[in-house]
């Protein structure tokens, strides 16, 4: 019988080598393609003269949706909420972000864009949209991917074994 282990120890059954190879190469690609999103991002992010250590902050605070509590992000960017709260003061620093108070619970604080930081998140989709990295994907391939994209996102690390 095998025995789950936590950390790097852990051993899965065996898979056939085309299943191991298939997914090695789905990970070389989408690192290749995030590797070109990352650039993208860190050179608007210098534009508007902020590190992109904040990146992950800015994409969890959706333009037209509930601003989201701190705990909230760090939940979403799996980090602790102390990672969020100096990335806050950054983003704050440059007029990016407001803390408000909670509209259901003044104890708590949630993040909000600012007219600024909805001009960065406008430069960034503008960017990312003529830079053609989905030029070669129709609307309908585009949303399947994002389907996909979705659907195989890492699980909350506590259901991680």
């Amino acid at each position: 019988m095998e025995r789950m282990t936590t950390g790097h120890n852990v051993r899965a059954p065996a898979a056939p080598r085309a299943d191991v190879e298939r997914k090695a190469e789905i990970v070389r690609v989408l690192m290749e393609a995030g590797n070109a999103v990352e650039a993208i991002v860190a050179q608007v992010l210098a534009e508007f003269e902020v590190p992109a250590s904040v990146a992950g902050v800015l994409w969890a605070l959706t333009p037209g949706t509930e601003p989201p509590t701190m705990r909230n992000v760090a939940a979403r960017l799996h980090c602790d909420p102390s990672t969020v709260s100096l990335a806050a003061d950054k983003l704050q620093a440059t007029g990016l972000v407001a803390r408000q108070p909670h509209p259901a619970d003044g104890r708590k604080r949630t993040l909000a864009l600012t007219q600024r930081g909805h001009e960065l998140r406008e430069a960034l989709s503008t960017r990312l949209h003529s830079s053609g990295l989905f030029a070669d994907l129709d609307a309908e391939e585009q949303r399947t991917l994002l389907a996909l994209l979705t659907k195989v996102r890492l699980p909350d690390r506590k259901s991680v074994v």
